[in-house]
């Protein structure tokens, strides 16, 4: 079915759109097409009107029959020509409907009891226009505003619960079309009535039948003809069985005659200053209630609407496009709400019409409706529009109470199931305000739960990015256990801060890492801290001042560093920062530290000689004989070594001072990958692979370079080939410990 319409494409234009579609036989579907779904809303329709205008206000469902054409006439014509797909066709739906209808009731309960429905009537016509204004201006500013993605944050949960309650409503909402109660204890003697049960009987039946149908028949027209069907039956019931449909008429079985021409009642401006202020204030939960709901309907039909057409549409477009749609609806004297039609969308994409064309088509035919045919609604037999209501409401406690089971986990289950029965109970902005409450309180259970450490770390396998000589590596391999790493994650409050403080209370209590003389925490990805979980932090650094062990904090967002700061957590100490930038620089201090407790830190010097025996074992005079082939290089501040992309012509080795290795990317941003001192070497594998070189090397600390040209190498393999030898294994040392330095990591960090 998707992409089997000509109109499908996006690049094709409005007015090429519609020479295709004018062409006869693609009119000659359209034409079909319209009237299958003008059949579809039309049985539906006289339920909304019997909602909205019950009870005191039941004289008027004429009227109400003609604000929910005019509503579906407007809609239609705006939402045809500026919607972000073709195949969109809004109409008006149960759920809003039946808000709709709880809003008036909520008015007219609110009204002075000896206010007739004459003076009445202008005055919940007024109430209705202000609830579509409010919707439809409140989803407009979400287009506008760009912001329609923010429904996609409420939780899944939720919105079943929430819809599985509303379809409770929209099935008790079925009784009053047939019989004028809802479903409560006090109206149930009267719903059981013998001549009541007769009335709803086979609306339920309908539904039901319809309901199972669908599940086993995948066929977009099964509705249509369902109705088709169904009225056909009834008739013949009526001619066959009975034999006097005018007494079945008589008996309330058929909806109310309508008057020749459908009332399109003129909006009575002086009607406003009128409206009792008790009767906004009774109807502000039910619109605040139908914003909600609205809002909700319009993302989840839309993307229903995308599921069917196999196409993506602009969400912030069709906000801001049903938004003006209903707006304009109210404006003109409508009122109902519409929000999009998958099924609509469905019988689009199946026949291969353009939906524009159809959209048109069908308001043409609802205004033929509203000016010649209210004959047919007092032809609709009650049992029918009350029955697809019956129809939707179950389909929706059907999606969330049965087939969820199957589908979520039990606790997300029970959320649905609990914020059903609150709605079904209490109403549906407290049954919202619950499952809100739920959720969040199985949120901070489950998330208090989340390890808050990313991954542990030790200072002997995890180093910072400071090359240093032979000797400084394997003591730091030796010694690094004393620095224990932890990489925090997520959003700390005080349920996963008080766990974090537990399990680092049992590492240093009990042992568990040896002795342990620094801990760092490195906050890269943490997103947020809550106050509560200061206290944790300030028993944890009174926790290692008792065991003597330095705290270390880094990469803590600029925002949260005033909380820590302010909280007697940190160390004040000279010369060293109180928040390191990343976890490089604070592994560094540490390192640095452990060095100058073992006199290796003040060791400024290394030579090319001391390097090359220290790290390979070499005879004392093969070392010295590199000597001669070496060419000595004082170095500033700021001095660039090598240049990213330059010829590796030689390799340095660095007796005193420091050099930064520096990545410049595709951007300004320069990036340091490594720091190295005295007693390493750097250029080496660009020079042995003689590759262009993949970054800059700049000094930082003024000191003493040796530099081994490639000519001096092919010179010293020449004439001293001990020497040589003595470089090579000196150079495959050194990358071998690199290498096996850099597996403890992998493995450190896999583990």
């Amino acid at each position: 079915m998707q992409n089997a319409s000509p109109f499908a494409s996006p690049d094709l234009g409005f007015r090429e759109a519609f020479t295709i579609a004018l062409k006869p036989s693609q009119l000659a579907r359209g034409i079909f097409t319209s009237a299958i779904i003008w059949l579809l809303i039309l049985s539906a329709m006289p339920s909304y009107a019997k909602l909205i205008f019950l009870g005191k206000m039941a004289d008027y469902f004429a009227a109400g029959l003609g604000i929910t054409l005019v509503s579906q006439i407007v809609i239609l014509v705006v939402t045809s020509l500026a919607s972000s797909d073709h195949a969109t066709i809004v109409i008006p739906q149960s759920p809003t409907a039946v808000i709709q209808g709880m809003i008036a009731s909520s008015a007219v309960a609110a009204a002075p009891a000896d206010m007739s429905p004459e003076a009445l009537f202008p005055l919940v016509y007024w109430i209705i226009i202000l609830s579509s204004l409010l919707t439809g201006g409140f989803i407009l500013l979400l287009g506008l505003t760009r912001a329609g993605g923010m429904v996609r944050y409420i939780p899944f949960p939720i919105v079943g619960g929430f819809l599985a309650g509303l379809g409770w409503f929209i099935f008790n909402a079925a009784f009053a079309v047939v019989t004028d109660v809802r479903i409560a204890a006090d109206t149930l003697p009267v719903l059981l009535a013998s001549d009541a049960v007769t009335r709803w009987l086979p609306a339920l039946a309908f539904a039901i039948f319809l309901l199972v149908l669908q599940a086993r028949v995948k066929n977009v027209l099964l509705m249509p003809i369902m109705i088709i069907v169904a009225v056909a039956l009834f008739y013949a019931w009526a001619h066959f069985v009975v034999g006097d449909v005018n007494a079945l008429a008589e008996a309330g079985w058929f909806l109310p005659v309508a008057s020749e021409t459908i009332g399109w009642p003129p909006l009575d401006l002086a009607a406003i200053a009128r409206i009792d202020p008790a009767m906004i204030a009774a109807s502000a939960g039910g619109i605040l209630t139908l914003i909600v709901v609205c809002t909700l309907h319009v993302f989840f039909r839309a993307g229903a609407q995308e599921l069917v057409s196999g196409r993506e549409l602009d969400f912030n477009r069709e906000c801001a496009v049903n938004g003006a749609a209903n707006m304009a609806s109210g404006l003109a004297g409508g009122g109902v709400l519409g929000i999009q039609g998958p099924i609509s969308t469905a019988l689009i994409e199946l026949t291969g019409v353009y939906g524009r064309l159809v959209g048109l088509i069908l308001a043409l035919m609802f205004w033929l409706t509203l000016a010649f045919g209210s004959a047919l609604f007092s032809l609709i037999p009650r049992f029918l529009p009350a029955g697809l209501l019956m129809y939707f409401g179950l389909q929706f406690m059907k999606d969330w109470l049965l087939d969820s089971w199957f589908k979520l986990p039990r606790q997300d289950y029970m959320i649905i199931v609990v914020i059903a029965l609150a709605t079904a109970l209490f109403g549906l902005l407290n049954g919202l305000g619950l499952g809100l409450v739920l959720a969040m309180s199985f949120f901070v259970l489950e998330y208090s739960r989340m390890d808050v450490i990313k991954q542990k770390l030790s200072g002997g396998v995890h180093r910072s990015n400071l090359d240093r000589s032979f000797a400084e590596n394997q003591y730091l391999q030796r010694e690094g256990e004393k620095i224990l790493i932890l990489r925090l994650q997520g959003y700390l409050f005080f349920g996963t801060a008080y766990r974090f403080y537990k399990h680092l209370k049992s590492i240093v209590s009990e042992g568990e890492e040896g002795d342990i003389k620094y801990i760092v925490l490195d906050f890269k990805s943490v997103r947020g801290c809550d106050a509560s979980t200061i206290n944790d932090f300030r028993k944890l650094k009174q926790l290692t001042d008792r065991f003597g062990i330095e705290l270390l904090f880094s990469s803590v967002l600029p925002a949260l560093r005033p909380l820590f700061a302010g909280g007697d957590i940190l160390e004040r100490k000279a010369g060293r920062p109180q928040f390191y930038y990343d976890l490089d620089h604070a592994l560094e201090w540490c390192e640095n530290a452990l060095l100058e407790g073992a006199a290796l830190f003040a060791k400024a010097q290394v030579t090319v000689e001391e390097q090359v025996a220290q790290h390979a074992m070499i005879d004392s005079r093969d070392a010295s004989a590199l000597h001669r082939y070496l060419e000595r290089v004082e170095t500033e501040a700021g001095d660039v070594v090598v240049r990213q992309g330059d010829e590796s012509d030689a390799m340095y080795f660095i007796e005193s001072g420091r050099v930064d290795v520096l990545l410049q990317g595709d951007g300004p941003e320069v990036l340091r990958l490594r720091s190295m001192t005295a007693g390493t070497v750097i250029g080496e594998v660009g020079f042995y692979l003689k590759q262009a070189r993949t970054a800059s090397i700049v000094v930082t600390e003024p000191g003493v370079l040796q530099r081994l040209s490639l000519e001096a190498l092919q010179e010293m393999e020449a004439t001293d080939p001990r020497a040589a030898s003595a470089l090579h294994m000196f150079i495959t040392c050194a990358l071998s410990d690199r290498l096996s330095t850099t597996n403890r990591v992998i493995q450190d960090l896999l583990d």
